[in-house]
């Protein structure tokens, strides 16, 4: 394809996923974003004698007394996704999901067409390269590479995006004035907090997805290119989210704790922050989030290569009739 229809076809799916996934992002990461919250099972409040709010001496944040969920400190509790999508909505509004849409469609966009553009140039020119026997690799390394390069310009935008969506009542007043807080406290490079977690996510997101996506693809050829593109992002999709969730959980962390006080995240290793979050919530609370997040990765890795193969099949048929 032409770069103009690249971009086209990049863009397209883009937007699609954008508008259709924002809501299951944000139900993600408020799910995330509570769990910072919950600290260890002994967290404990001083009464101040009944007339102000009761504040967690583990975490330093205020809450009135009704809000104490089994002694975890919490500002709210959300039991699962389906109860946080119906608080969300019924206290903020239905628009609330789709928090952070902004930077999203400022970020979607630009990031789908560098992405995939350079991936698929990387993934046909590649072949060139190497024997055959290693033609079933070359997806997952492009992939890898191109995905890399996506964070390095796109974190930033990335940061400001889970920030939002982690928001109570979001607004964009106070959303600045956080960033601008934690830039003036950490400097500028600050904006990258949480890329090294991110990339640790992406890169064997983009691995397993790639090699699963094409050797999946290749099986169900047969069954024409609709459903092959099909089979291949959801087995892909599938298998990636549930190795790399982890990962995304720390950098959701990471990003919606910048501006809140001092927090303890960001000064933690990535390591540190994984072995803490099994310390005080145990195994189970490394894929806190993982329900939201494969509703969305599954859809959204459909729609974007379905988008994508759509679009190439309709410009290449367009030159071959010119000729």
């Amino acid at each position: 394809m032409r770069p103009h229809e690249h971009v086209i076809a990049t863009g397209t799916g883009g937007l699609l996923v954008a508008l259709l996934a924002t809501p299951f992002d944000v139900l993600k990461t408020r799910l995330i974003a509570q769990s910072l919250h919950t600290h260890n099972k002994e967290c404990y409040y001083r009464y101040c004698k009944g007339v102000l709010d009761d504040v967690c001496v583990s975490c330093g944040h205020a809450h009135p007394p009704q809000v104490v969920y089994r002694g975890i400190c919490q500002k709210v509790m959300y039991t699962g996704t389906w109860d946080a999508a119906v608080r969300i909505s019924r206290t903020e509004g239905v628009f609330a999901l789709w928090n952070g849409v902004t930077p999203t469609l400022l970020m979607i966009v630009p990031s789908a067409v560098l992405y995939f553009t350079s991936f698929d140039y990387m993934r046909n020119r590649g072949k060139d390269f190497v024997r055959e026997k290693w033609h079933p690799i070359v997806p997952s390394i492009s992939g890898v590479l191109s995905r890399s390069i996506n964070v390095a310009v796109f974190s930033p935008i990335e940061m400001v995006r889970t920030k939002a969506q982690s928001e109570n009542q979001l607004d964009y007043g106070k959303l600045k004035e956080s960033i601008k807080r934690h830039i003036s406290l950490n400097g500028r490079r600050s904006l990258w907090d949480g890329s090294r977690a991110q990339l640790l996510r992406d890169i064997p997101f983009t691995a397993v997805y790639w090699y699963l996506q094409e050797r999946v693809k290749l099986r169900l050829a047969h069954h024409g290119t609709v459903l092959s593109n099909v089979g291949g992002a959801v087995t892909g999709g599938l298998v990636a989210t549930l190795i790399s969730h982890p990962f995304d959980l720390a950098k959701t962390q990471v990003q919606s704790s910048i501006g809140v006080g001092e927090s303890e995240v960001g000064n933690r290793g990535l390591i540190q922050q994984l072995a803490h979050v099994t310390e005080t919530q145990g195994f189970r609370g490394l894929f806190v989030g993982l329900i939201p997040r494969m509703t969305k990765v599954i859809p959204s890795c459909t729609i974007f290569i379905t988008t994508f193969e759509a679009f190439k099949e309709y410009f290449t048929a367009k030159e071959q009739a010119v000729y």
